[in-house]
């Protein structure tokens, strides 16, 4: 066996061990229900108002203990955003629904403080790099297919925008060694992910500006896999 050979199967050989053979290793599922509307600081004309909107968000997700105290976590997946805009003097078809779909992928670390033996509660910070999937660069939405009363223009600025994340949890450990924990965690983009104009009246010749920021709140549970639970057993019956 040559060195370069023997230097493969040494890595090979030592990442097996520290992914199967310890339990600083785990793989998570996370999901739950996202909030996202339109920035606040934007000022509407009347009789127009905006609402919050909800959707759906899942990620596989990472994570390497670094003490017991701490972890680094990684996590790529779906996230679902969007915004909706109602007129208010509209009984029917008066509100635009917009969803913003998004491939999410975050870096971070979080800390545990334990409270009782088996539970815990988690602060947890990062960066995330959010992908637009679909859509074009400029969309004209109305708010019904046939005679619409307003409609918004909105430009992509960029389909891809980084993030930071802030999050806060509660959880336990299992007697097989996961951990599970439910999760609240807000991420705000750090710059504006589109500008939008709504138009209304007469041949839409009335307007004002309206900004997507991208900031949306996440609620969720996470499930850790414990790596180390995939060891083979020390014990041997005959």
């Amino acid at each position: 066996m040559n060195s370069k050979s023997g230097l493969f199967f040494a890595i090979i050989a030592t990442a097996s061990t520290a992914l199967y053979g310890q339990s600083k290793w785990f793989i998570a599922a996370n999901a739950g229900a996202v909030i996202s509307k339109t920035a606040t600081s934007d000022t509407l004309a009347n009789p127009f108002t905006t609402r919050n909107r909800g959707n759906i968000y899942g990620y596989l997700q990472g994570t390497y203990d670094l003490s017991k105290a701490s972890s680094l976590n990684f996590k790529v997946g779906y996230l679902g955003t969007g915004f909706r805009i109602n007129n208010d003097t509209m009984p029917n078809n008066g509100m635009i629904k917009q969803p913003v779909d998004m491939l999410s992928t975050s870096l971070g670390i979080s800390f545990r403080q334990r409270f009782s033996t088996g539970s815990f509660i988690t602060e947890n910070f990062g960066i995330t790099l959010n992908q637009q999937l679909g859509g074009s660069l400029t969309d004209t939405i109305y708010n019904q297919t046939k005679n619409a009363r307003y409609r918004i223009v909105h430009d992509n600025i960029v389909k891809t925008f980084p993030a930071f994340y802030l999050g806060f949890g509660m959880g336990g450990n299992t007697d097989e060694g996961h951990r599970y924990e439910f999760t609240v965690s807000y991420q705000q983009p750090f710059s504006t992910a589109r500008q939008m104009r709504v138009e209304y009246g007469e041949f839409y010749n009335q307007s004002f500006p309206l900004t997507f920021k991208g900031g949306n709140l996440q609620v969720g549970f996470t499930f850790y896999f414990n790596f180390s639970t995939l060891e083979k057993s020390q014990d041997y019956f005959y």
